[in-house]
């Protein structure tokens, strides 16, 4: 895409575009230069939804009785293409079409902004601004802390003998506590531009491990 078509006369002298085009419309750029915008110019975007770059590392530390460890996972160049009823609205007309938190960042006349969340709301399919582009393309790279292990282990305690225990352990264990990505709309994990399947959740492990002589 090339921006929002910024007035009238901006629509004028632009590749005809189906639809009723206004200022806050999605501008597309004619690849092939024949004066319209249709399936001849659509082109490759992005990197796709298969990541190029999977990586995981985890650092392992043990102190006297202390041990902690941790699991990172992440991927990079990679993309998430946002499309669906539930993220345009009233791409369905009046009866489907959901309103994000983010549908009060689009463009309206006094809001000019040229690169908003939305362009120009329009009822129903009236134009090309749902169309597959560059515009809802979204960058899915992320860093999740995955694995998080912390516990301590008394065997070296002196008064573990007098309970009656040979070893006692206890240990915290987290999931999925911590993840940075610039994509925020949804669980960036789950790669669905449409965001309709269930996130990871956040899990907290607390136990105790003894064992008796």
């Amino acid at each position: 895409d090339l921006g929002l078509f910024k007035d009238d006369k901006d629509v004028a002298n632009s590749p005809y575009q189906t639809g009723t085009n206004k200022a806050g419309d999605i501008k597309y750029k004619d690849l092939n230069a024949d004066g319209k915008i249709d399936t001849y110019d659509q082109g490759p975007i992005g990197y796709g939804s298969i990541p190029e770059i999977v990586y995981g590392f985890g650092p392992t530390v043990n102190y006297k009785g202390f041990s902690l460890a941790a699991w990172f996972k992440g991927i990079s160049n990679v993309d998430i293409a946002l499309n669906g009823d539930g993220l345009q609205p009233f791409s369905q007309g009046g009866e489907r079409g959901n309103l994000l938190a983010q549908i009060t960042d689009h463009w309206t006349p006094d809001n000019t902004n040229p690169r908003p969340f939305y362009p120009r709301l329009t009822y129903g399919n009236d134009n090309m601004n749902y169309a597959n582009s560059t515009w809802w393309v979204k960058n899915g790279a992320f860093l999740r802390l995955q694995t998080l292990q912390f516990g301590y282990d008394f065997a070296r305690s002196k008064w573990l003998n007098r309970t009656g225990m040979s070893n006692l352990n206890i240990y915290f264990i987290g999931y999925n506590l911590w993840t940075m990505s610039g994509f925020k709309l949804w669980d960036v994990e789950l790669g669905d531009g449409r965001g309709a399947q269930y996130p990871l959740m956040k899990t907290f492990n607390l136990g105790i491990k003894c064992t008796f002589k």
